[in-house]
C-alpha cells in the first residue's frame, strides 16, 4: 500500500493506492502555511480511515512540499555567512550584467540573500588546472569564521574560487569550521553545485543553505509524528525538482533541489499518461490555487533544464529573467505565473484591472469560501459567472458563498470601474488568462514549438475550466483532462523513481574521448557507491548520462542525453549531429564546421521504483441517465448560456456531448466551450476537440 501526499499553497492532497486490488482513495484539505506539518498527518489519517486501513500496512510514502518554495516567498530563512576567495567579497552583489528590465535605469537588484558584512574573505588560491597556487591561512580562516560565528551567523556557506576543480579548501575549511557550527549547517559549492560560473555556483549554495534549518525542522516535525503514530521514516520519500524522489537524508543535504517539488510531479504524471496514450507532443498546463505552470513533453519524455531562478517577480505572464536569485540543478523544464484560483483582481493606480500575482492562499481563502476574504479572485469570478457550483465544490464538503462574491465584485471591481457584475467578473478571467497564454507561449513558441502541432494536458483545481478558452487562443485544437485532475500533482508522485544526480566540470572538446571516458568512469564509481549505499538491486538500476555542451568560446550551452556511460568515436559523430540540430532549433542556427565543447559531463543514478496502473473509468453501462443531468445559466464570451451540469462519476466509456458544458467532480470543474466537442475515452480521460 502506497501513499502521496502533496502540500500545495491552498490544499493539500493525499492519495492512497491499493496494490493487491488497484484501488485509489482520495482527500483534499486545506493547507497550513504556518504548520505545513498538520495537514499532511492530517490528511494521511484521514485518507487511512477513509480506506479503513493502518498505517502500518503503508510501504511507501511520497511526499511533495512547498516547504522551500514558501520560505523563500516570505523571505522565512535562516541568517547566512560565506566564505570566499580573498578578492571576491562582492561576488553576489556585482552578479552578472543581466538585468531584469534592460530599459529601466531606476530598476534595483534583487538584495543578495547574504549580506556584504556577512561575507568574508580566505586567503587562498586554486587555479584553473587544479593547482594550489596559495595554501589556506589556517590561522586566517579560523579568525573569519570566529568572526561570523559572533553575527549570530546560523549557517555557513564556503564558495572557493575553482573548488568544482579541487574541493581540497573548501573541505579544509569545513573542517574548521566545525568546531563553531553545527556539521549540517555547512554547505560547500564543490558538494552542492560542483559546476563553473563562480556567481551561480555560490548563489546556489548560499540557497541551500539558508532554506537548510527550515527544510530539517520541517521534517524532523514530520518524522516525528509519523513515529508517533507507528510508521517508519526511511519509508518517507521527497519529490525533488528533478523529477524524482530522495531520502530525507538526501532532501536535508540538497534542500535546494525541492524549490518546485510539487508541480514537478505534476509533469511526470503527465508524462507517465501521454506514454500510455502515445501522444507525441503534450503541452501540460497545471492551475492550481496560487500559480499555474506548464512544461512540454515530447514522446512521453520530459524537457529538462540546470537553469532555474528563484524570488524572482511576475512580469507579463512570467518570471523576469534576471530578477531573481539563479539555482544551477537539474530541474524539468517548466515555466511559472502568478496566476491560480486564488489570485487577487485589484484596480491599480492608473484605474486598470490587475489580477495576481497577490493570492488569497489557504488562510483565508477566496471570499466564496467564508472565512473572511475582502478581496475578489479569480474562484470568486467563476462562481459569479456560475461555472462554479456552490453546493457541490469538494464534493459537497465545503459549500461556497454566491453573495459573497458578488458584494466582494462589486465594492472592488464594479463600482470603481463602473461595470456590470457579470462584465467584471469576465474582465478578472480574461486577464488571468492573459497572463496564462504569456506562460504557455514561453513554453512552446519560446522554445521553438508550433503549439498547433500540441496537444493540451489540463489539471489542477483550476485547469480544466481554463482549457477550452487558452487552447483556443494558442490555436491547440485538442484537450486532455485526465481522471483525478485536481490531485494529478499527487497522482504524479506514484510514477517517479528515486535519482541522484553526479556533475563534474570537464571543459574540453568533444573529441577528447580518452579524456570523457575518466570523467564518465569517475561519476560511474560515485554512482555505483550511491546504488550500494541505498540497497539498490542490479535489476532496480539504471544510468543516464548527459553533457552541457556548446560551440567554442560560447558562453551558454544546451543539454543534451548522451548514448550510455562510456563514449565511443560513433557517438561522439551521433552527438554532433544532434548538437546541431538542438542549436538550430534554439536559436535558429547552427556552425557545423565549429568545435564543440564539453562544459561538464551529468549522471543520473537511478532506482526504478514499482508504478501502479493509472486510475481508470469505473462506470457500469455505455448510456448515461438524463435524469441525472441539471442545467443552469452559465456566462460565456459575454453571453448568458443554458448550461448542462454532468456530474463525471456517472459519464460512461463513449459519452460524447457538444459544449457549452459544465463537467463537475469532487476535486475539479472542467467547462467545455461552445465550440468544442467532449469525448469520454476508455480510460476515462475527457477529449476534447475544437469543432470550428
Amino acid at each position: 500500500m502506497s501513499v502521496a501526499i502533496d502540500i500545495g499553497g491552498t490544499f493539500t492532497d493525499i492519495i492512497l493506492y491499493e496494490k493487491n486490488c488497484g484501488v485509489f482513495w482520495s482527500a483534499k484539505i486545506p493547507s497550513n502555511p504556518e504548520n505545513p506539518e498538520t495537514p499532511f498527518i492530517e490528511g494521511l489519517v484521514h485518507v487511512l480511515e477513509l480506506a479503513g486501513k493502518k498505517i502500518k500496512e503503508v510501504d511507501t510514502l511520497t511526499h511533495g512540499t512547498t516547504v522551500v518554495t514558501n520560505a523563500l516567498l516570505e523571505g522565512n530563512l535562516a541568517k547566512v555567512g560565506l566564505l570566499v576567495t580573498n578578492g571576491f567579497r562582492d561576488l553576489l552583489e556585482i552578479g552578472r550584467q543581466q538585468r531584469p528590465s534592460l530599459y529601466d535605469l531606476k530598476k534595483d537588484r534583487k538584495t543578495p540573500l547574504v549580506p556584504r558584512y556577512c561575507v568574508r574573505e580566505i586567503k587562498e588560491r586554486i587555479s584553473s588546472n587544479k593547482k594550489i597556487i596559495l595554501p589556506l591561512d589556517k590561522e586566517h580562516a579560523t579568525a573569519q569564521i570566529k568572526a561570523l560565528k559572533k553575527l549570530n551567523i546560523e549557517v555557513l556557506a564556503i564558495s572557493l574560487l575553482f573548488s568544482f576543480h579541487n574541493p581540497k579548501h573548501e573541505k579544509l575549511l569545513k573542517k574548521l569550521a566545525q568546531k563553531f557550527f553545527d556539521k549540517r549547517h555547512i554547505f560547500l559549492s564543490s558538494q552542492v553545485s560542483p559546476e563553473f560560473r563562480e556567481f551561480e555556483r555560490t548563489s546556489t549554495t548560499v540557497i541551500a543553505a539558508a532554506v537548510a534549518p527550515r527544510v530539517v525542522n520541517y521534517l524532523k516535525a514530520i518524522k516525528i509524528k509519523l513515529k508517533d503514530q507507528g510508521l517508519e521514516q526511511f519509508k518517507l520519500r521527497i519529490m525533488h525538482s528533478g523529477g524524482g524522489t530522495s531520502s530525507t537524508f538526501e532532501a536535508e543535504k540538497q534542500p535546494h533541489t525541492l524549490i518546485e517539488s510539487g508541480p514537478a510531479a505534476g509533469l511526470v504524471g503527465a508524462a507517465y499518461l501521454s506514454k500510455a496514450l502515445n501522444l507525441e507532443r503534450i503541452v501540460a498546463f497545471d492551475m492550481g490555487g496560487t500559480t499555474a505552470k506548464a512544461g512540454v513533453i515530447l514522446k512521453g519524455k520530459l524537457q529538462y533544464s540546470s537553469e532555474y531562478e528563484v524570488s524572482g517577480e511576475f512580469h507579463h505572464g512570467g518570471r523576469q529573467k534576471g530578477s531573481g536569485y539563479p539555482v544551477r540543478t537539474p530541474m524539468i523544464d517548466m515555466v511559472e505565473c502568478g496566476a491560480g484560483a486564488g489570485s487577487i483582481a485589484w484596480i491599480d493606480s492608473g484605474g486598470h484591472l490587475k489580477v495576481g500575482p497577490q493570492s488569497a492562499g489557504a488562510v483565508p481563502g477566496p471570499a466564496c469560501y467564508g472565512k473572511g476574504g475582502k478581496n475578489p479572485t479569480v474562484t470568486d469570478a467563476h462562481v459569479v459567472l456560475g461555472r462554479l457550483s456552490a453546493d457541490k465544490f469538494l464534493g459537497g464538503e465545503m459549500p461556497l458563498h454566491p453573495t459573497i462574491s458578488e458584494e466582494v465584485l462589486k465594492r472592488n471591481i464594479c463600482i470603481p470601474l463602473s461595470k456590470r457584475l457579470e462584465e467584471a467578473a469576465t474582465g478578472v478571467l480574461a486577464i488571468a488568462n492573459a497572463s496564462m497564454l504569456r506562460l504557455l507561449r514561453l513554453i512552446s513558441v519560446a522554445r521553438g514549438y508550433d503549439p498547433r502541432n500540441f496537444t493540451l494536458m489540463a489539471y489542477g483545481g483550476a485547469g480544466p475550466l481554463h482549457a477550452t478558452e487558452l487552447a483556443e487562443s494558442m490555436s491547440i485544437s485538442r484537450i486532455i483532462i485526465p481522471l483525478m485532475p485536481g490531485l494529478f500533482s499527487t497522482l504524479g508522485l506514484f510514477y517517479t523513481d528515486t535519482n541522484m544526480d553526479f556533475v563534474e566540470t570537464a571543459m574540453m572538446s568533444l573529441t577528447r574521448i580518452a579524456s570523457l571516458n575518466r570523467i564518465l568512469a569517475r561519476l560511474n564509481k560515485q554512482a555505483k557507491v550511491w546504488f550500494e549505499k541505498n540497497n539498490v538491486a542490479s535489476k532496480e538500476r539504471k544510468i543516464r548520462v548527459s553533457a552541457g555542451l556548446r560551440y567554442l568560446r560560447q558562453n551558454y550551452e544546451l543539454n543534451l542525453l548522451f548514448p550510455g556511460p562510456e563514449l565511443s568515436k560513433d557517438d561522439t559523430q551521433q552527438i554532433h549531429v544532434r548538437f546541431h540540430e538542438a542549436h538550430a532549433k534554439t536559436y535558429g542556427f547552427s556552425a557545423p564546421g565549429e568545435n564543440i565543447e564539453v562544459v561538464n559531463l551529468r549522471l543520473r543514478a537511478i532506482k526504478l521504483q514499482p508504478k501502479p496502473e493509472m486510475p481508470k473509468l469505473n462506470v457500469p453501462g455505455s448510456i448515461l441517465d438524463e435524469d441525472q443531468v441539471r442545467t443552469r445559466p452559465v456566462w460565456l464570451n459575454n453571453k448568458k448560456f443554458k448550461c448542462r451540469i454532468y456530474e463525471r462519476s456517472i459519464l460512461p466509456a463513449g459519452f460524447s456531448i457538444n459544449g457549452p458544458a459544465v463537467i463537475q467532480e469532487k476535486e475539479s470543474t472542467t467547462l467545455v466551450g461552445p465550440d468544442w466537442n467532449l469525448q469520454v475515452d476508455k480510460l476515462g480521460n475527457l477529449r476534447m476537440r475544437y469543432r470550428k
